[in-house]
């Protein structure tokens, strides 16, 4: 399983996890069965609120799901309408804990109730 983690800085699996899906500054793209683990910028991390276009990028790339601090309505639908999995990772404060959650089966589904209505929202 393809996953996609937004992180705060480049430092490989102790990477912090960023607040809000479509302001990180980079992603983590894990895969669950082999443990392969890249880091990329987003070149969209500066946008204005409702613009945010990584979810368009990442229903491309065969990714199963994300995992977020915080993500916006729009782009958790649009990843959810696109077959990806949006999940919260209790505020995972790297990206190691993450994915450690996410394997155990410790993290839920975002709801609608659970995404951010803006960019102050943490």
């Amino acid at each position: 399983m393809r996953v996609v983690i937004p992180l705060d800085e480049s430092a490989g699996r102790a990477s912090k996890v960023c607040d809000h899906f479509g302001s990180a500054p980079f992603f983590a793209v894990s895969d669950t069965e082999t443990g392969d683990f890249e880091i990329t910028a987003n070149g969209d991390s500066r946008h204005d609120h409702g613009q945010c276009t990584p979810a368009d990028v990442f229903t491309g790339m065969g990714v199963d799901a994300v995992i977020c601090n915080g993500i916006g309505a729009r782009a958790a639908s649009r990843l959810q309408m696109s077959g990806i999995g949006v999940y919260m990772a209790g505020l995972a404060p790297t990206a190691e804990e993450a994915l450690k959650r996410f394997n155990s089966g410790a993290l839920t589904k975002v709801t609608a109730q659970q995404t951010c209505q803006g960019h102050d929202c943490h």
